[in-house]
């Protein structure tokens, strides 16, 4: 009788955790938060990597806010006025990717990293976003 309980907690373990597991290129292996939990948060961009490898540090980001519903609020100051954009957003292609609409235009991004702190995001062109939480 112990044996059976023993291997159905395992059982039980190994669906939660196959089921909350990452699958992102430069992401955790493995996480006890869902990939909406984790992404529904405020963010700043830290900084930017192209195709190249280059590196540009962000210093006045604006302030990306997923919410669990699917909009998204871009808020941003630029001399001295501060604007926001609604939009939308939505996982595609198996949570593997992030799809952003803001008035009718969508861009897909492809996610490499989603933790509770960080997001980093590739473009089409190679590109990738780094996002920190704020």
């Amino acid at each position: 009788m112990k044996t059976l309980k023993f291997t159905t907690l395992l059982l039980a373990l190994a669906i939660v955790f196959g089921a909350t597991s990452c699958k992102y290129e430069d992401g955790p292996a493995l996480s006890l938060r869902t990939k909406t939990s984790r992404i529904a948060r405020e963010w700043n961009i830290e900084k930017y990597v192209d195709a190249n490898g280059i590196e540009t540090t962000e210093t006045d980001s604006p302030v990306y806010e997923f919410e669990k519903d699917g909009n998204l609020k871009v808020t941003y100051t630029f001399l001295g006025t501060t604007t926001s954009l609604d939009g939308k957003w939505e996982f595609v292609d198996s949570k593997k990717s992030v799809k952003i609409t803001f008035d009718g235009d969508s861009y897909t991004e492809e996610i490499l990293r989603l933790t509770s702190k960080e997001l980093w995001l590739k473009y089409s062109d190679g590109e990738v976003t780094h996002f920190k939480a704020k």
